[in-house]
């Protein structure tokens, strides 16, 4: 038995990740755990399905076994998305390998990325360049390509690579034996506005299903894990909460601000005077956004506030495994973490009841989950992170 575990959004699962999970099948994985994001994802946004029908496609694409990431880590930049990621597979207790996209596909590279970024000459030239005031990804690139060259400094300016970066980095911090495996993407690159052949990226799918172009997202989604069912808002699930936010934002303090993930330095001011001189979301990132805060930094923040997440109260690791859905490999898995696994897993509310860290932790997921249920064409009810069953699937 060998067991490979991916982490993942599948915000949709489309052709690309399962030529991934086909990849690590030929490659000899006989099981493949996914631990992927709930409903809301690293970019600040409301995932386009949600997460039970995700893991249904991630089931009929490939996968056996589908974990959640805890919105806490979902929601979460880089190094925090990688970190809970990757504390989840370790706390299985079974898995031997790491899988992750990546744009150079060169593992060695990747690990030795990961060990730059750790040098102190490194970091002490990181908190120099962080001076002129130029985001954190910036200034790191130029720390590392000052000290060890273009080689590595190259890995941190592609997005998949850094997030292998991330992964490779979090391995070291748990001493894990598992093994991280760069499986070289195909087709579009992350993010391209361009489809290439049968692969197109997330984000270009997401801007069909959006602009109610289904018919055409589908060519780049595998047709057994296509989604008939679901009706998602035009303009994204992101406009239809857009009143909400702005209500919230509103209505929060500048010290309330401060308190939110993300915010540093004197932000909160600036976030504060761009909510009172806005009427969209769009312009309050927008105003808030600079050289030092990239766009995707405020729209996690915004993100924050939607969701209620403080700083404070962010917890250091995943208290649980939440299984979403399994096949019969899936079971197998578990059987066996039921050995090995140094995380509670659980499938239901109950399971967490008698651990004041697992309850809270599936409390706020069941909020955050209430929200999402605002951002469909319809409003659904409260309770589904309680009340719906497991996605099982026969393989």
């Amino acid at each position: 038995m060998k067991v490979t575990s991916v982490i993942c959004e599948y915000n949709p699962f489309h052709n690309g990740h399962q030529y991934m999970l086909h990849q690590l099948r030929k490659q000899g994985t006989t099981h493949i755990a996914a631990v992927m994001s709930g409903n809301f994802t690293q970019r600040g946004e409301a995932a386009v399905f949600d997460k039970f029908t995700r893991t249904r496609a991630a089931l009929m694409g490939g996968a056996d076994l589908v974990i959640e990431l805890p919105v806490s880590f979902a929601c979460a930049n880089a190094e925090r998305f990688a970190y809970g990621g990757v504390f989840a597979a370790q706390a299985l207790g079974c898995v031997d390998e790491l899988a992750f996209g990546s744009e150079s596909g060169d593992t060695a590279l990747l690990q030795q990325t990961a060990a730059a970024v750790e040098d102190a000459s490194v970091l002490l030239r990181l908190r120099e360049i962080l001076k002129s005031g130029v985001s954190y990804a910036a200034a790191r690139e130029q720390a590392v390509r000052e000290v060890y060259g273009d080689a590595l400094a190259q890995k941190l300016g592609s997005p998949n690579d850094i997030l292998g970066i991330e992964y490779c980095r979090a391995l070291c911090r748990l001493h894990s034996a598992i093994r991280p495996v760069a499986v070289r993407r195909e087709g579009a690159a992350h993010d391209s506005a361009e489809a290439v052949s049968r692969f197109a990226s997330a984000s270009l799918i997401r801007s069909m299903l959006h602009e109610g172009r289904g018919e055409q997202a589908g060519a780049f989604i595998p047709p057994e894990c296509t989604v008939t069912t679901v009706q998602i808002p035009h303009g994204g699930r992101m406009k239809k909460l857009e009143n909400i936010l702005m209500y919230r934002l509103r209505t929060m303090t500048v010290q309330e601000m401060a308190e939110l993930p993300e915010i540093s330095e004197g932000l909160e001011n600036r976030l504060y005077a761009a909510v009172r001189a806005s009427e969209t979301v769009e312009e309050v990132a927008a105003m808030t956004r600079s050289k030092r805060y990239p766009l995707a930094r405020i729209r996690r923040i915004l993100m924050y506030a939607l969701l209620h997440i403080q700083k404070s109260a962010l917890p250091p690791h995943p208290y649980y495994l939440r299984v979403l859905g399994m096949n019969q490999r899936g079971r197998e898995l578990l059987k066996m973490a039921g050995k090995t696994a140094t995380l509670p897993v659980i499938m239901r509310y109950a399971d967490c009841l008698q651990n004041a860290d697992t309850k809270s932790m599936f409390e706020q997921e069941s909020f955050c989950d209430d929200i999402y249920a605002l951002s469909g064409t319809k409003t659904l009810l409260c309770g589904a992170n309680m009340t719906t069953p497991l996605v099982i699937e026969e393989i």
